[in-house]
Formats: C-alpha cells, sequence, structure tokens
C-alpha cells in the first residue's frame, strides 16, 4: 500500500448559481448557449498529501469548504476538476445517520453499512461485538433507528465507523453530538487507531480538539487554501484572524472597572529581550519589548517546580494613550490545550491605562499549580475594554517554553490539594433516598 493514502492536486469544485428555478429553465433551452447563471467556487485550487498514520485537522468558518472537500474525497460528489488519489478502505461520519435505513433496526443498520463497505456478513460478524459494546445503547439496538435521539445516532454512527477496521476515518464535526463520557471514549479510540496505522482527516471547530488530535492542519476560507502546515502554526495563525474579526465592531467605551495604579520606578532598568513566533495580531499602538518568568530570588527561569512562586513580566511599550487595557498569559501544554491563564480583569477586576512614550511592567504573582510535569509554552495578550466585551491588540504565541517538574504521580492535567477524611455508619442507620437501602426497594 502507497505511504501517501490521499493525494490532492488543483482540486476545484464549481456550482452554477440561479436567480430563480426560472432561470435555469431558461439557460437549459437557450438557443445562443445565453447564460443566466454564475459560477460558484466551493473550492479553488486544494491541494494537499496525507500519509500513512498521519492525522489530519481540516478547519475553517461554516460555509469555507470543508464538508465539499471531505464529500469529494469519500466519493459523495464529484470534482469539477484536478485529482484525487484516494489508496485505501475510508469509513466516513460526514452527517449524522448518512447511510442509515430509518426503518431498519441498530443491529440491521450495521450490517448495511458493513455491506455497503465491502464487508460480507461473516467479516462483520466477528466485528458485531465491538460495534455494540462501544455503541453502549442496551435494548435500543434491536429498535428501529428512527426511535433513536441524536446521540444515539451519533454513538451508532461512531462504532460502525471506527470498528470496521477502516484504512482512511473521516470525521466531520460529528463529536459535538454525543455526551462528554462518549466523546471522550472516542478520542481514546482515536489514540488506538493512530497506532495501528490508521488515517484520520478530523473536521472540528474546536481548535482546543485539533491541536491535541492532529500532526498537521488544512485551514480553508471561502474554498480556498489558506495555508497547508504544522498544526500549532496554522492553528494560530486561524486563531489570530478570528480574534482580529472579533475586533471589528466593538466600541471601547469608559468602564467603571476601578482602575490599578502603576508603582513609579526611577533609575535605569534591564529586561531580556523578547522571542516570539510570528504573529498576525499586533498592534502600531503599541509594542512588546519583553515577557519573562522570576522566581522567589528574583532569577530568571524556565525551569519551574509545582507549588512554588512565580512571577510573570509582560514589559510593553506605548505609542498612544490607551485606557482600560487588560494583559494576560495562557499556559498551554505540548498539544496547544490551555491549563490555565491569568489576566488583570479575569482575576482583580481592574484596568490599567497605559501612557504614550513610556513602558509599563506587568507582574503577575502566583503559586504553580501541581500540573503534569512536561513542556509548556506562554502566549502573551494584551486587549482593551472588558472580558465579554474588548478588542484584542497584541497576541503574542510561544513567547515562553517552560519545563515543569512535578515529582507526584502526574496521573492527571491538574492535582487539586485537598483534605481527606472517613466517615463509617453502622449499616442499619444509612438510607440511600430515591433509591434502595443496600439492595431493598424503599
Amino acid at each position: 500500500m502507497s505511504e501517501t493514502m490521499i493525494r490532492i492536486r488543483e482540486l476545484k469544485k464549481a456550482y452554477r448559481l440561479y436567480d430563480s428555478p426560472k432561470d435555469r429553465v431558461k439557460e437549459a433551452f437557450s438557443i445562443t448557449g445565453k447564460k443566466y447563471s454564475r459560477e460558484f467556487l466551493a473550492l479553488n485550487g486544494i491541494e494537499i498529501d496525507v500519509k500513512k498514520g498521519e492525522t489530519v485537522g481540516i478547519i475553517g468558518t461554516n460555509g469555507a469548504g470543508k464538508s465539499t472537500l471531505l464529500k469529494i474525497i469519500t466519493g459523495v460528489l464529484a470534482p469539477t476538476s484536478g485529482e484525487v488519489e484516494i489508496n485505501g478502505k475510508i469509513a466516513a461520519l460526514l452527517e449524522l445517520g448518512a447511510g442509515f435505513n430509518q426503518e431498519y433496526t441498530g443491529m440491521q443498520n450495521i450490517y448495511l453499512n458493513g455491506r455497503i463497505m465491502g464487508y460480507n456478513k461473516v467479516q462483520m460478524n466477528r466485528k458485531i461485538d465491538d460495534i455494540v459494546k462501544f455503541a453502549d445503547i442496551g435494548d435500543f439496538i434491536n429498535q428501529p433507528v428512527k426511535t433513536y435521539s441524536s446521540g444515539m445516532f451519533a454513538r451508532l454512527a461512531f462504532a460502525v465507523s471506527i470498528n470496521v477496521e477502516p484504512d482512511i476515518l473521516i470525521v466531520d464535526e460529528a463529536l459535538s453530538v454525543g455526551d462528554l463520557f462518549f466523546q471522550n471514549k472516542c478520542f481514546k479510540k482515536f489514540e488506538e487507531l493512530k497506532k495501528k496505522g490508521v488515517t484520520i482527516l478530523f473536521v472540528s471547530h474546536d481548535i482546543a480538539s485539533v491541536r491535541q488530535m492532529c500532526a498537521r492542519v488544512l485551514w480553508i476560507d471561502q474554498g480556498i487554501q489558506k495555508k497547508f502546515d504544522q498544526c500549532d502554526l496554522v492553528c494560530d495563525m486561524y486563531m489570530d484572524e478570528k480574534r482580529k474579526a472579533m475586533n471589528e465592531g466593538v466600541c471601547i467605551q469608559t468602564q467603571d472597572t476601578s482602575k490599578m495604579e502603576a508603582n513609579i520606578q526611577k533609575g535605569v532598568c534591564s529586561f531580556p529581550s523578547l522571542k516570539v513566533k510570528s504573529s498576525k495580531l499586533t498592534s502600531e499602538k503599541i509594542k512588546f519589548l519583553s515577557c519573562f518568568i522570576t522566581d522567589d530570588n528574583g532569577n530568571i527561569t524556565t525551569q519551574l517546580n509545582v507549588e512554588n512562586n512565580y512571577k510573570v513580566h509582560i514589559v510593553i511599550e506605548f505609542y498612544e494613550n490607551l485606557d482600560n487595557l487588560i494583559a494576560g498569559f495562557v499556559f498551554e501544554n505540548n498539544k496547544g490545550l490551555p491549563i490555565y491563564d491569568i489576566n488583570n480583569y479575569i482575576n482583580q477586576k481592574q484596568t490599567w491605562r497605559g501612557v504614550k512614550g513610556e513602558i509599563s511592567e506587568i507582574v503577575f504573582e502566583f503559586k504553580l499549580p501541581r500540573i503534569m510535569r512536561g513542556e509548556y509554552i506562554v502566549s502573551a495578550a494584551l486587549a482593551q475594554g472588558t472580558q465579554e466585551k474588548h478588542i484584542m491588540l497584541t497576541w503574542l504565541h510561544g513567547v515562553i517554553e517552560a519545563t515543569v517538574y512535578n515529582e507526584g504521580y502526574n496521573s492527571s492535567y491538574i492535582e487539586i490539594p485537598s483534605d481527606i477524611y472517613i466517615n463509617q455508619f453502622k449499616r442499619e442507620n444509612v438510607k440511600i433516598l430515591g433509591g434502595e437501602v443496600f439492595g431493598t426497594e424503599l
């Protein structure tokens, strides 16, 4: 089998748009060949290669062309032009319940979908127990799927798609329907499939999930390929664009929030230079000069121990007077998942003022919580307004790379300190309201 599972070159998909049904008829029977329609390019020039065992995310706003691309890859739609080469068997979950017969039971639909994918009854018999167990919908497996809730639909459709051992698995926003526990089970199954070399295309608006799942990401905007590259780079660019869009139309007025008073410093102060990835979201009104972490002794460090005290310093130069400022940072793990963030509005319900021609150092003092040991990145930002309504002036990705040390068990991302004690009762003195008393109905 080829190491390249999906190969797409110069892919285009065009539709003819008509102002009314009459125009469609006029164009069809026009003797002169007059056009009563206009062309709409749903996809225009998509080029990607997806390797065996790779998980690729596809992101973009609604109407960007993501679902159209997936339908072409699965053969549901034909491209207008370009090359699409698929190597391997595809299991696709594009639309909830697609390919299911509403009158059939869940069990009958399992076999039906297996037949569609090329499996005979004997082969499906070997998979049926895993599918039923994963779906976990109880006796409803023998009921017509038209009686299912959307959550049951999601469970059954997912169970079939990921237990038929596809070479390529395509998932389009279907996880948003299942409950939290089922979503968690699906993510664990994805990891299992990735280890088996299954190629996954993952479409989602949840950028945190994309960062967690994917090695590379394709960003489509209005049918055009904006970027196809490493996950962090593309997700950062996409989020910058979204934050820019959120700024449009926002009018910042004087807030009632109390102001933070600045400590006027005298003498000369030195700060370490700023190391930052390229960012599309910056402002000509200000400039970030430095961002660093210090320990209790005032030493700059990137080696952090849980439950120790630290300070994050953000240093900004102002080219204009700016009121109602919010500065903050976010701690993310190496998969881009935000672990915690701090800013002056969330933590103190206060904003502050930047003065033209001066430099502000914003210092955040905190105790590092018991987070899992490993590598983390810190992103820094400055906004104007309130947490609910603000203009993002600058967002800088990965200004600090830090290593966290935790000698604990590291069984979860965050360990919460707790006082634990035991209460004991005699059996006959305990009642469970609305349920049972140790096996006996109340």
